[in-house]
């Protein structure tokens, strides 16, 4: 179940950030950010879990220099999401190797499955959120503080579902 998980959310990912850059007629960058995608499944399949960690960083500042050159916010967005449940996924289900024969690993997974769905649905709604409003004036100590309260607000999210 994690492993099919993992290969949707690169595909996803890798789709989303070719597909932006193709439709901004970026192609040749489009076909490299595709077998980006095609290595690290086979890094999957060959158990090259350290390939997890550089494509999630490849695909972090294909997606950003996306948004820097004002790409559909969509399609980078959902690059760098697939990317990141594509690395935890990936990290879990190596995890999930070495697990006792006495653990029931069909519940973990669907734990662990049901948490990332919530972050994600979480950073997918907050993402468009902050598309959709626009605050014309905001001091710069207000903006720092509502970052600050909205990371610390996420952390204890993410600690409140790890128990």
């Amino acid at each position: 179940m994690t492993r099919v998980a993992m290969v949707l959310s690169i595909l996803a990912g890798i789709g989303s950030l070719a597909y932006g850059y193709w439709q901004e007629g970026y192609s040749r960058p489009a076909l490299w950010i595709a077998l980006l995608g095609i290595a690290w499944l086979l890094a999957e399949w060959r158990r090259l879990y350290w390939f997890a960690s550089a494509a999630l960083l490849m695909m972090v500042f294909s997606a950003a220099f996306g948004v820097w050159r004002e790409f559909p916010l969509v399609w980078m967005f959902l690059g760098a999401l697939g990317g990141l449940l594509g690395w935890d996924l990936s990290d879990f289900a190596r995890c999930l190797r070495y697990a006792a024969p006495t653990e029931d690993v069909a519940e973990m997974e669907r734990r662990h499955l049901a948490r990332a769905g919530m972050v994600a649905l979480l950073g997918a709604g907050l993402a468009y959120w902050s598309t959709v409003l626009q605050v014309r004036r905001l001091a710069f100590e207000v903006a720092v503080g509502l970052s600050l309260l909205t990371a610390f607000g996420l952390v204890r999210l993410m600690m409140r579902l790890r128990k």
